[in-house]
């Protein structure tokens, strides 16, 4: 399961670079209209989003992380894993409004944020790797967005994976309407 879900990892860099890093900083941060992001913004919103959990992901990697009493008995982890990875999954059935934490930044974003991401993507790939197989099936994470969102730690890399595809799905929407606006 872990080494599934590392190799989508890797695939997603490797389309990321492959379909965006020949972008200048205009075309990264090309807005199809005010209210959706960039290119880049996503790209950005990815690292933020994701870098939330890793304070968490190193603690399993030292292999010092404890569970609190909530994250061990919460009886509605399961369903709010799956729930989530549903609703932020790469099938929009529905716009969601990020919560202020994982908002990405509102003005130009660097030309570097192609590079940025994948740096960040092979952190988060190395941080998985570390994780045994015992804590992938057995441990359980809050949300940084309210402690009484909890969830599997495989259900947590499900949901990063499934909320990388979302936005590179979203990123290649706004490529293409920037092709149809250059021609």
């Amino acid at each position: 399961m872990v080494n599934s879900d590392i190799k989508s990892f890797q695939e997603i860099s490797k389309s990321v670079f492959e379909e965006f890093s020949s972008l200048n900083s205009e075309q990264l941060n090309f807005k199809a209209n005010p209210n959706e992001w960039s290119i880049a913004q996503c790209l950005d919103h990815l690292i933020v989003s994701n870098e939330k959990y890793f304070p968490e992901l190193q603690k399993i990697h030292a292999k010092n992380y404890k569970m609190t009493f909530w994250e061990r008995n919460n009886p509605f982890s399961k369903k709010i894993g799956r729930q989530m990875i549903q609703n932020l999954g790469p099938v929009v059935s529905k716009k969601y409004v990020s919560p202020k934490i994982f908002q990405p930044g509102k003005s130009t974003i660097r030309i570097s944020i192609v590079s940025d991401f994948i740096q960040h993507q092979n952190k988060l790939i190395d941080l998985i790797k570390a994780i045994s197989p015992e804590q992938y099936s057995k441990l359980k994470i809050s949300s940084p967005v309210a402690a009484l969102i909890t969830f599997s730690l495989a259900d947590l890399i499900k949901l990063l994976l499934a909320h990388e595809q979302r936005h590179l799905e979203q990123m290649r929407r706004v490529r293409n309407e920037l092709k149809n606006r250059s021609t």
